[in-house]
C-alpha cells in the first residue's frame, strides 16, 4: 500500500536537520499551549481523535462492498479509507475532508455499527463535540469530566440567573462552579472552529535538504576516490623503489607485482622478414648472463 499524502509528509519533515526540528517544536510548543489544556498535550496516542484508526466491523465491510444501503460517496471514501488502516488525520488530508467532515462520517458510522471494537470515551466525545452531535456539558460527561449531577446543577443553576433576568453560557457556569477548567472549555471549543478548516497538503512544497543531500553525496564519493588514488600512488612509489633498488644490486628477483608490459608497436619490415625487436623495461625480469665464448656483443 502506498503512504498516504500525510505520511510522507511527515517523513519530509522529520527528515530536517536537528536545529531546524528543534526550533519548529519550540516554537509550536509556546503556540499550542496558549490553546489546548494538557488534556490534549499529554494525551495517550491511542486516545488522540485526530490519529485515532477506525478498525471496520464484517458489518462495515460488507457495506463497503455492497454499497447496498447507498449512502453519500464521501462515506464510502471514509470506509475505504478506514479498510487500509489509515488514521483520522490521514483520511481528512487523502480526500480533503475538513475534520468536522470527518467527525460527522465517523459518528454515523459509529452509530451505524461500521467500527469492530469499542471507541476510546474522549475520541468519541470529541468527534461527537465537533460533528454538533453533543453540546459542551454532554461532551465533558462523555469525556469523563463532569457527572450528570454536576450537569444537572449547572442548568438549575443557569435556569435561576435566566429568571434574575442574568443570562449566561452554561459552559461559563461550569468554570465557575469549579466542576471544569476554562482551558478544558477553551480548548474543545477552539478545535471545533479549527475543524472546519479545509487543509490541501501538496508534498513537493515541503522544503526538503534532497539538493544539501545529492551534493554530501557527491563530496563523499570524490573523498573515496581521492583516498584510492592516494594508495595506489602508493603502491606505484613502492614497486618503483623496488625495481631501483635491485637494478642497482643487479639482484634478479621478480618483485611481487608486475605491472602489464605496454604492447610493443610493430616493427618496420624490410627485405620481406618481419623482425620484431622486444624491449623490456630496465631492471624488470633482469638476468644477468657472461657471454658464451665465441658471441659477439
Amino acid at each position: 500500500m502506498s503512504k498516504s499524502l500525510f505520511l510522507g509528509f511527515m517523513e519530509r519533515m522529520l527528515a530536517f536537520p536537528l536545529w531546524i526540528k528543534q526550533i519548529i517544536f519550540l516554537n509550536l510548543s509556546k503556540d499550542l499551549v496558549n490553546y489546548l489544556s494538557n488534556e490534549f498535550l499529554d494525551v495517550q496516542e491511542g486516545e488522540l481523535f485526530h490519529i485515532y484508526k477506525p478498525v471496520l466491523s464484517e458489518l462495515g465491510q460488507n457495506e463497503l462492498l455492497t454499497k447496498e444501503s447507498n449512502f453519500d460517496d464521501s462515506i464510502y471514501s471514509f470506509l475505504n479509507c478506514c479498510s487500509k488502516g489509515m488514521s483520522l488525520i490521514e483520511i481528512a488530508i487523502e480526500n480533503n475532508f475538513t475534520m468536522e467532515e470527518v467527525s460527522k462520517a465517523f459518528t454515523f458510522c459509529k452509530t451505524s455499527g461500521f467500527f469492530s471494537s469499542s471507541v476510546p470515551n474522549l475520541v468519541s466525545a470529541v468527534a461527537g463535540f465537533i460533528a454538533g452531535k453533543y453540546r459542551t456539558g454532554e461532551y465533558f460527561i462523555r469525556a469523563g469530566k463532569m457527572t450528570i449531577e454536576q450537569l444537572d446543577e449547572v442548568l438549575n443553576k443557569q435556569q435561576e440567573m435566566n429568571e434574575a433576568g442574568k443570562h449566561v453560557f452554561i459552559a461559563e457556569l461550569m468554570v465557575q462552579m469549579g466542576f471544569v477548567r476554562e482551558l478544558d472549555v477553551k480548548s474543545i471549543i477552539f478545535m471545533k472552529e479549527e475543524a472546519g478548516k479545509r487543509f490541501s497538503l501538496n508534498p513537493d512544497d515541503v522544503p526538503t535538504i534532497a539538493l544539501e543531500k545529492e551534493s554530501y553525496d557527491i563530496r563523499v564519493e570524490n573523498t573515496k576516490l581521492k583516498e584510492e588514488n592516494e594508495i595506489l600512488r602508493q603502491k606505484m612509489d613502492a614497486l618503483l623503489t623496488f625495481i631501483k633498488d635491485h637494478k642497482d644490486t643487479g639482484i634478479s628477483e621478480e618483485p611481487a607485482v608486475q605491472p602489464e608490459a605496454p604492447a610493443s608497436e610493430p616493427e618496420t619490415v624490410q627485405n620481406s622478414e618481419k623482425q620484431e625487436q622486444s624491449e623490456e623495461e630496465p631492471g624488470l625480469n633482469i638476468s644477468l648472463k657472461p657471454f658464451a665464448e665465441g658471441q659477439e656483443s
